[in-house]
């Protein structure tokens, strides 16, 4: 796959990872296609990219609403243009534990992070497949390999789109079409970092060099990977490391009572 003569679809491009995302590949020659439900703020990532003198084309699409998502699919097709790598970074980053998250809150998260990814999926890997070639890109999380309690179902919703990637790149692989899992952590926005993060350059960078060598998971760091390879090979061992940490926990907060 060609960057510079690539059309890439980035949702969620309004801000943060994805805003940076597109006004680095634009800076490559793509030609960049931002989505997300804010047109206003969609307008200062389009001025990011004019600035760099790249080329780029905002649609409105909120992942919670089929008709945005059928209607940025229909806009794409009306204006000629064919997506050749889908960054799929929106996402509902709710965090709670399952009993203080709402009925409308779950709702929102898994329409966005699930059914959303699915749904742009489907409507535009078809594209891909008749051009034979596309790549694919679900940007997941550490949560979805490691669920954690804190944030149950952003956790399960991440876990879904894990599941998605496996088996939309056993799909689409015959027909010549990329898939890439990632499973995101904690990026520094600017140059500034603390110990074990990258900014958001270096991860663009490292994805980069995914679809060029055909990869199909991105960890940002190796002991990271093999640390989640380990959880999903040996469970026992996330549970007993949960275990300690809920342990220490109650400990701590029985020794609080005990002073009080």
């Amino acid at each position: 796959m060609n960057i510079e003569s690539a059309t890439i679809l980035i949702t969620g491009a309004s801000q943060g990872i994805g805003q940076q995302l597109a006004v680095y590949f634009a800076k490559k020659g793509a030609e960049v296609i931002i989505a997300a439900r804010n047109k206003s703020k969609l307008n200062e990532t389009l001025k990011l990219i004019n600035a760099v003198g790249g080329k780029a084309t905002a649609l409105v699409l909120d992942l919670s609403n089929v008709e945005t998502i059928q209607s940025l699919a229909n806009d794409i097709q009306v204006s000629g243009k064919h997506v050749n790598i889908l960054i799929n970074n929106a996402a509902n980053c709710n965090s709670k534990p399952l009993l203080d998250t709402s009925l409308e809150e779950i709702d929102a998260i898994v329409r966005t992070n699930v059914i959303g990814c699915f749904q742009l999926c489907r409507l535009i890997a078809p594209t891909m497949v008749s051009q034979r070639g596309g790549v694919i890109v679900n940007i997941s999380s550490l949560a979805g390999y490691n669920p954690n309690a804190a944030q149950t179902v952003y956790s399960t919703s991440k876990a879904a789109v894990n599941a998605l990637s496996e088996a939309l790149r056993d799909e689409l692989a015959p027909k010549r079409v990329q898939v890439i899992n990632v499973a995101m952590e904690v990026l520094a926005l600017d140059t500034q970092k603390s110990l074990g993060q990258v900014n958001v350059e270096q991860f663009a960078k490292r994805l980069e060099s995914a679809i060029y060598k055909n990869e199909y998971e991105l960890f940002l760091s190796p002991p990271k990977k093999w640390l989640m390879r380990l959880y999903k090979f040996l469970p026992v061992i996330s549970r007993l490391k949960k275990y300690l940490k809920s342990y220490k926990t109650r400990k701590s907060v029985e020794n609080q009572i005990m002073e009080n």
